[in-house]
Parts: structure tokens; sequence; C-alpha cells
């Protein structure tokens, strides 16, 4: 039940954060916000609360406006599916961490690492924010990438706390962020900005503060790189936003981060 719920309110955080995305960029462009309301962005009109409902709506009115007909984009869609997905995921990560032989909701939460799972999941609805900001704009706001990093730290923090400090762990850490943020920042660094974006090394910060181990960074630059490639050929192109592959990457190495480790150890 824990996982199902966590996934509904994934799926709203995917609708949350497109709309958080088009505030931001309509408050670049110095236009008009449209209000506390959702509204359709080609005419206007305010969305009723049961055009609203994360998926069901868009399916239900085929990616299209009620009133004007338009369509709504397909962004929209694949932001609360991907929220779906990755709160379910997380979720039933830190669920399979609680032994089995434990009976009773009571005794359940009390073994539940809750204030890591919180973590963990505020950690992804800046991570979707930046995933659709940076697949329609090729662009990565810095205060969403600054909310990530700080969740990040948080999520860093509350590890340590559980797992004693000690200079294996912390050498741990370091050397997974240095793979991973200071790759991309002396890629972005030395191409100017042409082989990756500035917001692509501090995604990487928060990344590396998440998994927290070197073999997990390898397999996240793989997997993320992998994943581009396949995309880019498939659509043929030269370049594409890299943000997204890092993030889908992050999710898939995080949730089975102790089946990875269990088959390296072999």
């Amino acid at each position: 039940m824990l996982i199902i719920f966590s996934a509904l309110i994934g799926a709203a955080f995917g609708s949350f954060a497109c709309c958080q995305a088009w505030r931001i960029r309509l408050k670049e462009e110095n236009k008009k916000d449209p209000g506390k309301r959702s509204v359709c962005l080609n005419c206007g009109e305010k969305l009723a609360w049961y055009e609203n409902i994360p998926v069901i709506s868009w399916l239900l009115q085929r990616g299209r406006c009620r009133k004007c007909g338009k369509k709504i984009g397909v962004a929209e869609i694949l932001a609360e599916i991907f929220g779906l997905v990755s709160f379910g995921l997380i979720t039933w990560r830190f669920v399979g961490e609680v032994s089995s032989d434990i009976v009773g909701i009571t005794e359940f939460l009390a073994a539940l690492n809750i204030p890591g799972l919180v973590a963990a999941l505020s950690v992804m609805v800046g991570m979707i924010i930046l995933m659709v900001y940076d697949g329609k704009w090729q662009e990565m706001p810095v205060g969403i990438l600054l909310y990530t990093i700080i969740m990040g730290l948080v999520y860093c923090g509350i590890t340590i706390c559980q797992n004693g400090l000690s200079w294996e762990n912390l050498l741990q850490i370091l050397i997974c962020v240095g793979l991973l943020a200071g790759i991309y920042y002396l890629l972005y660094f030395l191409s100017k900005e042409k082989l990756v974006g500035g917001g692509d090394w501090m995604l990487c910060l928060a990344i590396g503060l998440m998994l927290g181990k070197w073999q997990l960074a390898l397999i996240e630059l793989f997997l993320a790189n992998f994943l581009g490639a396949i995309v880019m050929l498939g659509l043929k192109k030269k370049k594409a936003a890299f943000g997204p592959f890092l993030v889908i990457a992050f999710v898939v190495v995080f949730v089975f981060e102790n089946a990875i480790m269990r088959y390296l150890s072999f």
C-alpha cells in the first residue's frame, strides 16, 4: 500500500514538475505568470480539477485542451509517468530493506528508514523538474540545481548518521562525487560548454552524494552515456539534452544499488 501511495504521489509531483518548469521559464523570459491555478498555455483557460488528474486526464483528453483543442504536449505525461515509476521504485527499495520477519504496521514503520526515504523522494522532485526543463530548453535552472544538491547532502548526512562516519565511507563519497562531478566539470570547462552544459556537473554532484560509492559512479557514467547514445542515434541528432539520461540512470542505479554491489562482490 505504501508503494502504491508513493507512486501516486510521484505522478502528482511529475505534474507539479512540469508546472514549475513552465513558471520558471516564463519568469526568465519576463512573461506573465499564469497564476496559482493551472492553465492552458495556448488559450489561457483555467483547468478544472478533473483535468488535473495525473496521467488519466491527459489520456482521456488525448493530450489536447478541452476548450481550444490544441495539443498539451508529450513532456507532461512523460513527467507524470516517470514520477509515478521513480517514486514507486525508490519506495520499493526502502521497503525491501525492512526485514521480512517484521509483522504489524507499527513495527514496520519503526524499522523503515523514513528520513532516508523522504530525503530521496525530495531529491527526485528536483530531478524531475530538471529533466523537464533540460529536455525542453537544454538548460537547468540554478535554483533547482542548488535545491537538488542540498537535498542530496541531507540524504548523504542521514546515511552517514545511520552507518557511522569512517574514513573509508567518507573517502568513498568523495571519490564518487569526484568521478561524476569532476569528469563532467572538466568536459564542461575544456569544451567551453560544447560537449556538456554547466548544469550537468552540478546535477552529477547531487547524484554523487546520493550514490556514495565509486563503483556506482562508474555504472552511472556508463549507463547515462549508453542511453544518451542510443537515443541520439535513434533520433539522428548530434546533440541533445543530457540531464534526463543522467536522472534515468541514477534511478536505475540507486534502486538496484544493493543488487549491483552484491553482484560486484563476486
